[in-house]
Formats: C-alpha cells, structure tokens, sequence
C-alpha cells in the first residue's frame, strides 16, 4: 500500500471518527471512560490508523462511547432531553445514536464501524450460548457485560468493600473515587448499549440468532402457547422460518414407545405449501382424523399407477391402515419434526432410598456417617 493510499484511508477514518464524537458532544477526553481498554489509544486510531476498516474490539468501545453521550433513562415514566427511552429504541428517527450514524452511513460507516462493532457483539453471544440464564433477560445482560468487562464488576466491589490499615491522603482517597465512578459509569455504558446493539443486529446481521432469542408457539389442540427457543430451531432443525411452525399436546398412545401420551410434538405445517413443493418421505405425520389432529407413521410405497400410503401405530395394538396418497393428502397437517419427553414415563420411584430428604427445609442438619463413626478408620 503505497503513502499516498494510506494518507486517505487515515483521513476518511480520522474525519468519520471526528464527526461522531461532535455529533454526540463529546470530547476526547471525555469519551475515554466509555472506552474501556481502547481509552489510551484514541489518538492511534485517529491519526496512524491505515486499515480500511476498524478492528471489532475498538469499534464496539467507540460506538459505546457514541451511545453513552445520550444513556438509557432508568424511570421510563419521566421525559428529559438528557436521556433517551426504550421507546425511542424502536424508532431510530426518535433516537440521538441511531440518528448519528443514520446520518453518516455515506461515510461508510456500515463497514468501518458498525459491522465490525457487531462482530464483537456476536461473539460475545456466542461464548454465552451454554449460559445457564439464557432465559433469564437480566441476569443475561449482566453476564454479558461481564464478558465484555471481565473482572470489572469484581474490582468496583474491591473498591467499594476496601478498609485502608492506615489513613490514606485526600489526593489518594479522591482518585480512587474517581476510578470507581468511572467503573460504574463504563459498566452502566455497556448495559444501556445492549438494545441498541440489538436493534442493529437485527438489521444487519438478520440471519444471526442470538441464543437467548425466544419466540411463543401455539399448542393446536390449546389455548396456550409455549416459549421457544430459535437458537435451537436453527441448530437442530435448520429452520430460519417460525410461522409453519406449532406445538401439539399428544393425548394418545397410538405411537407409545415413539411419542407417548403427554408429550409435545413439535410440526412443520403445510398450510402454506403446495404439495407439489413437498417431498414426502417414510416418517412421522401430523394427520387430521375426523377432525382430531393426530400423529402416525405414515409410509409411502409408489406403484405403477399410484402411491399407497400405510398409516401406521407404533403401538401393536393398534392396526394399520392403507390409504391412496390422493385421498390422504387433504388430511395431512405437517411433518413431526421434534418432541419432548414427558417426565411421567420416568420411573422416578425406583431412585427413592431411605437416606434423609436434602430438599426439606424440616429435616436438621445431619453429618456424614463416616465422620461420625469413630471405629472407622480411614484409608488412603
């Protein structure tokens, strides 16, 4: 890359860099504390920086910084110019970040800042996909900042907890509040740019699912609806589509040893669908038997002239049934493509002994047996 393509390559970047933090009113110095590891090296990225595009990590800090300059209100009842509101997240037309970088996106800003940005923010979800309060929003986020800010969490609480043996100067006692502000305002930072950061996935990287994304699904023989995972859709069943899909309540036991009486199959419909789209092979079907949607096995065996179907019961007390695939077709629903177990089948009394119950609250506190057997002598 020759002098004269890096000079303009640094000053596209330095002027898109300049632009923002004007737009957001902030200084240099003042968008350090929102930087996190990168507040020492602005003036790197602004004046010796010859790279296209800005690395995930410091476009992440620097669109946070960008964000802050206007932060999430905590009282969603009160209106102040000083902060913006979870409402104004679904219109970027109503919201100072988005409106930012709406405004810059001739700058190209898309590819220099934001997907790289999201990138970083990807990342992060995928290293909490096996979280165990994926399902739980805010102790999610809590986690996410986390591991955005590893050990930060844990140094404000150091600060906050810390007793000096001997009487420390005002200078020192006044700088360590001030590193403990800062912290706090870093911290709270990251948390007010999660739904921003959201809403741009969404737009830019529509095909990423984050793993604690959740959609409800219709029970068809229920008025309830279940929460779902579309992380798991699209891993397991390879699916980007969620409308086809529904829930049933099994209530028989003509497939018992398959799916059992009481547990929930999930189907793709074919509502949608033309049949001539629809590849039928040997498996398990969502039928409508006067006027009850049920599961069975359905089996296809092509003739000359026609392809008869067997409908099948797992269960041997039940007998099969042959039907031509023309007449069964307005009867089929959608394909059985995944089920839950019901705990039901498990023999959970055959785990029960006569040691105490650790989960009742009334049971005393009792020791270990070895311990308390004073005969017994212990073995290396």
């Amino acid at each position: 890359m020759n002098r004269q393509v890096k000079s303009t390559i640094n000053e596209a970047s330095k002027d898109l860099l300049l632009k923002l933090l004007r737009s957001a009113g902030l200084t240099k110095v003042q968008s350090r504390i929102y930087l996190g590891k990168h507040r020492h090296s602005l003036d790197t990225y602004l004046y010796r920086f010859f790279e296209p595009n800005f690395p995930p990590s410091f476009a992440y800090f620097f669109l946070n910084a960008i964000a802050s300059s206007r932060p999430l209100a905590k009282d969603r009842k009160s209106k102040s110019k000083k902060y913006a509101f979870f409402d104004d997240l679904k219109n970027a037309e109503k919201n100072s970040f988005h409106k930012i970088i709406e405004k810059y996106k001739d700058f190209n800003i898309n590819q220099k800042l934001i997907l790289p940005c999201l990138e970083y923010h990807c990342t992060i979800h995928i290293k909490l996909s096996n979280s165990k309060f994926i399902h739980d929003e805010e102790n999610y986020v809590k986690r996410y900042v986390d591991e955005v800010l590893p050990g930060l969490r844990e140094e404000v609480e150091e600060i906050k907890n810390y007793q000096p043996d001997e009487p420390e100067t005002n200078t020192n006692n006044l700088s360590e509040v001030i590193r403990l502000l800062d912290a706090q305002r870093l911290i709270e930072s990251i948390e007010d740019f999660y739904p921003h950061l959201e809403i741009l996935r969404k737009k830019y990287m529509p095909n990423f699912v984050a793993p604690n994304e959740t959609f409800k699904l219709p029970v068809v023989n229920s008025n309830e609806k279940i929460l779902f995972s579309k992380d798991f859709v699209k891993r397991n069943l390879n699916l980007n589509k969620y409308d086809d899909l529904i829930l049933l309540n099994v209530s028989e036991d003509n497939m018992q040893g398959t799916i059992n009486s009481g547990d929930i199959a999930l189907i793709i419909k074919f509502h949608n669908k033309k049949f001539t789209d629809v590849v039928f092979n040997n498996g398990i079907y969502a039928i409508n038997l006067n006027g009850k949607i049920c599961v069975r096995r359905l089996q296809f065996l092509k003739l000359k002239q026609r392809t008869l179907v067997h409908i099948i019961s797992d269960n041997k007390k039940y007998r099969d049934d042959a039907i031509d695939f023309v007449e069964l077709i307005p009867m089929i629903y959608g394909e059985v493509v995944w089920r839950s177990n019901n705990f039901k089948d498990i023999e959970f009394l055959k785990h029960e002994t006569m040691g105490p119950n650790l989960f009742d609250e009334k049971v005393e506190d009792f020791e270990i047996p070895l311990f308390i057997d004073k005969n017994k002598k212990e073995i290396a």
